[in-house]
């Protein structure tokens, strides 16, 4: 029988949040790779698996057993000769991974545990979840008062208390127009691929507010494509957290980059529409660098599934269902 080989990608998220690979299956195949999203409630379920570059994301959006049997499919793909990004037994939480930086001087701010009696020694802080991305709760708080008041709030609808983390505030608006920036950088492997830059009015600077950049700024976001400052600083947070996918996100307080997060899951739906000529090319190039950098680290495999051994189904909580990859 002819053993057929080929490049494949999978990758590996939550089933309610795959959108995020967008566009990138068509940009792989363009270069050659087979590239598919599967979800880890499929996962759980398969008694075959496909061969191929497996990028397993979404560490946060698991619940606690369920993140340790993905450590054990990490060891099983591993075991089979398998090319693997991300051993989610390295994973940090976003508190844990704020006070390594801030410990290794990285970051110049850090974060407080309410669950563990830690109260803020700095202010001005906010208020947010740790686990899946889901914001802050409040807005900057600056003083012990307030910040009890938010944290009474936040339990009072719902939010668990070993769940809320206490952030010291590290932004700072743009000399020229006011307004904020959130940069990005991907990391696929050994790759630093330099993301579109978010500004907005606000200091979360999440999903930006449209023509509040100005022409110049979209000049040095163009140039640092090809000549990245913060490659280095990536790289060092990256390899911090143990992780070798996912966007890291990031602002610049007096000339220092210093690290928010690192996004396992990163959106890279990007769209091209952009009045600006500067920033639908710098779009583009984040994203044919970004399926680039994922193409590079693929390799042939053979198109004959993976079984899934006996040990492992044992270890699949009762009540996913099986599906077909």
């Amino acid at each position: 029988m002819v053993n057929f080989r080929a490049r494949r990608l999978i990758y590996v998220c939550s089933r309610d949040h795959a959108y995020t690979f967008g566009e990138l299956p068509k940009q792989l195949r363009e270069l050659g790779v087979s590239a598919r999203v599967l979800s880890y409630e499929t996962l759980w379920g398969c008694k075959l698996l496909p061969r191929g570059t497996y990028v397993m994301t979404d560490f946060d959006r698991l619940s606690p057993a369920e993140h340790e049997i993905a450590g054990h499919l990490y060891d099983h793909l591993r075991d089979a000769g398998l090319p693997v990004l991300n051993n989610p037994r390295h994973y940090r939480p976003r508190d844990s991974l704020l006070k390594l930086l801030h410990a290794e001087g990285l970051n110049g701010f850090t974060c407080y545990l309410p669950c563990s009696g830690e109260r803020p020694r700095r202010f001005p802080v906010f208020l947010r979840t740790i686990a899946a991305h889901r914001g802050t709760l409040s807005d900057l708080l600056h003083d012990q008062a307030s910040a009890d008041a938010a944290l009474f709030e936040a339990i009072d609808r719902g939010f668990l208390l070993r769940d809320l983390v206490f952030v010291e505030y590290a932004a700072e608006p743009q000399a020229d127009t006011g307004s904020f920036q959130k940069h990005a950088a991907f990391r696929v492997g050994p790759h630093i691929v330099r993301a579109n830059t978010v500004n907005d009015a606000g200091w979360m600077a999440k999903t930006g507010t449209e023509g509040i950049a100005s022409a110049e700024q979209y000049v040095v976001e163009r140039a640092e494509m090809d000549d990245y400052p913060h490659r280095h600083f990536a790289m060092q947070v990256f390899e911090l957290a143990g992780l070798e996918f996912g966007r890291l996100d990031f602002g610049i307080v007096a000339g220092r980059p210093q690290a928010y997060e690192i996004n396992t899951n990163p959106m890279m739906k990007l769209s091209l529409a952009h009045p600006n000529l500067i920033r639908r090319e710098t779009l583009g190039l984040v994203r044919s660098r970004l399926a680039s950098a994922l193409a590079d680290m693929t390799q042939p495999v053979s198109w004959l599934p993976l079984r899934v051994p006996k040990y492992f189904k044992k270890r699949i909580i009762i009540g996913h269902r099986p599906r077909r990859f």
